[in-house]
C-alpha cells in the first residue's frame, strides 16, 4: 500500500494541492487539476492508496475532504484519515 501525507498548512491554494497529489500519486497527464477530476482518479484507482490529511480543519481542506470521503465510499482501494500534526 502506498501512503501519502498532506499537511494542509503547507499549501497556499488548491492548485498547489492538486500539483502535489498529481506528482505523488502519478496521476495521468490528462488529470484536470480540479475536484471533479480528483474524484474521477481516486474512485477508479486500483492501487491500494491511503491518504493521511494533517490540519484537516484548514478551510483549504474542505473540498478535498468531501472528495476523499466520496472516493473512499466508492472505492475500497482508497482510504484516508484526517488529523492534526503532532
Amino acid at each position: 500500500m502506498r501512503t501519502i501525507v498532506l499537511d494542509f498548512n503547507e499549501f497556499q491554494d488548491e492548485k498547489a494541492v492538486h500539483a502535489f497529489l498529481a506528482s505523488r500519486l502519478d496521476f495521468p497527464d490528462y488529470y484536470g487539476n480540479n475536484l471533479d477530476a480528483l474524484y474521477d482518479v481516486l474512485s477508479t484507482e486500483d492501487r491500494e492508496t491511503n491518504a493521511v490529511l494533517l490540519h484537516a480543519e484548514n478551510p483549504l481542506a474542505e473540498g478535498f475532504l468531501a472528495v476523499f470521503n466520496d472516493a473512499a465510499a466508492f472505492n475500497s482501494s482508497f482510504t484516508f484519515g484526517a488529523g492534526k500534526k503532532l
